[in-house]
């Protein structure tokens, strides 16, 4: 039987596994970012690297650094570095189904500083108080094939994300989807799904999302990435690089300590646009870079009602990840 490409279900898996990604934002409104999470080059294997009723796993490191930006208003500046780590399973049966189970977990420290011109009760005010902000998420994916060409793909998953103090059952979002992918040649390969997810006191996000990829030449391709685009050229089996852009958002429960919004939920959008490489010395070693440019920042702070208490937008900042990943 036709062994199903990982990629559709891998372009939700992802986002879903990245806090600041699909799973915890709005896709315009959709989303997600180019974290780019190591589970997404492990899983991309060939059936012929895997047999059936096979297990793979791969485990990563992650760190991010946001730059120093400014509030619009001149209210303050922000600045954020973000940890990860996670283990990804990749579970192929004798039907040729593979089961992509995957869990991750981080630590976000935000460093707000309120300008002599910010007032209680803005974002810059409320935002100095932000201690360590930790995320878990756990994500599980079926994907089978219906036919030579067209693959279908289900999955649910559970997230957590807030700040050390809150109560944990108050950081727990909920999410489902489905979609289905037709590679319609050698080359093209395009696809629909849905997520449905729950965002603490926000609305329901029900979103679709679009998959394309597109194998231009043997080097250069184009390819959806949750709520973005990349663009990536093979130099050789060991090294690939490109240009990648998206929606990303991260929600996050604060805990009651914030005398102006306790127990309320942030949420930090922006459009991170960036330059990447991918070194890959040996099967079971990688290394990632990422560095660009956040633009269409934003910090909004909404009460335990979903009204909100503060909003505002945020300068374009400088950022810079590097990831590194095992396979086992």
């Amino acid at each position: 039987m036709h062994r199903p490409p990982m990629a559709p279900a891998l372009v939700l898996l992802l986002a879903a596994l990245t806090p600041a990604a699909i799973a915890q934002s709005d896709p315009p409104e959709t989303e997600q970012s180019d974290t780019e999470r190591p589970q997404a080059e492990s899983a991309e294997q060939t059936p012929e690297e895997q047999s059936p009723d096979s297990l793979s796993l791969s485990v990563y490191l992650e760190g991010v650094y946001n730059a120093h930006t400014d509030f619009d208003d001149d209210i303050g500046e922000l600045k954020l570095t973000e940890y990860h780590a996670g283990i990804n399973a990749i579970v192929r049966t004798e039907n040729a189904g593979v089961f992509n189970i995957g869990f991750d977990a981080g630590l976000l420290d935000y460093d707000i500083t309120p300008s002599a011109t910010s007032v209680a009760g803005d974002a810059a005010d409320i935002g100095q108080g932000f201690e360590d902000i930790h995320t878990l998420s756990l994500i599980a994916i079926y994907t089978d094939a219906i036919n030579e060409s067209t693959n279908w793909f289900a999955g649910a998953g559970v997230i957590s994300a807030g700040e050390k103090d809150a109560d944990f059952d108050e950081t727990i979002d909920w999410l489902g989807t489905a979609g289905f992918s037709h590679k319609f040649s050698d080359k093209l390969q395009i696809g629909i799904g849905v997520l449905v997810k729950t965002r603490l006191d926000d609305d329901l996000l029900i979103v679709p999302i679009p998959q394309i990829r597109y194998d231009i030449d043997e080097r250069w391709s184009i390819s959806s990435e949750r709520a973005g685009l990349k663009i990536n050229y093979k130099a050789s089996d060991a090294l690939s690089y490109g240009v990648t852009g998206e929606y990303d958002t991260i929600s996050f429960r604060l805990d009651d300590s914030h005398a102006l919004a306790p127990e309320a939920m942030a949420t930090h959008r922006r459009i991170p646009i960036a330059a990447y490489a991918v070194y890959t010395p040996s099967p079971a070693i990688e290394i990632r870079g990422r560095i660009g440019t956040a633009l269409g920042g934003e910090l909004e702070i909404l009460d335990d009602d979903g009204d909100e208490i503060a909003s505002q937008d945020i300068d374009a900042a400088i950022f810079g990840s590097l990831t590194v990943s095992f396979r086992f």
